[in-house]
């Protein structure tokens, strides 16, 4: 499948999990292009580099500065945006397999299965994390600014 083909898919699986989530209308289409544009991204990383959790961090870090942006935008929290955003980067498949093997005996594929999924899901979280404490601290040092402006004058 094409890179803009998986761009549609992600971005339209997106918008209808967004649906799901009665985020409001007028943030629907913006919620769906975010999570495609990450999507988009991670495929095109792991054709470069085969390497899963740098697949996903970097779409997390771009999901999520996308959703701080949209959220000033549309005067909108930012978490309406990112949760839709990060949905296509989780590792559904691979926690499926672990359960699976667990399921089965295979405790030896079960476990290196498991820890995949779990350093995936630290680098998506991780992403996000670096991003929202990074504009909440730029958020607060400008409101602290501004403060002392007025207090000054």
């Amino acid at each position: 499948m094409s890179i803009f083909m998986h761009f549609i898919c992600a971005s339209l699986a997106t918008t209808f999990f967004s649906v799901f989530w009665h985020i409001p209308k007028k943030a629907l289409i913006p919620a769906g292009i975010n999570g495609g544009i990450g999507w988009t991204l991670y495929k095109i990383l792991m054709g470069i580099t085969s390497n899963e959790i740098i697949s996903n961090f970097l779409p997390s870090l771009l999901v999520s500065l996308i959703s701080e942006f949209l959220a000033r935008k549309l005067k909108q929290p930012a978490i309406l945006f990112v949760i839709p955003g990060i949905v296509p980067l989780v590792p559904g498949l691979g926690m499926y397999n672990t359960m699976l093997n667990l399921v089965q005996g295979k405790f030896d594929l079960a476990i290196s299965t498991g820890a995949s999924v779990l350093f995936v899901g630290g680098s998506i979280s991780l992403g996000v994390l670096i991003v929202t404490s990074l504009s909440k601290t730029i958020n607060i040092y400008s409101l602290k600014r501004i403060k002392n402006h007025k207090n000054n004058i």
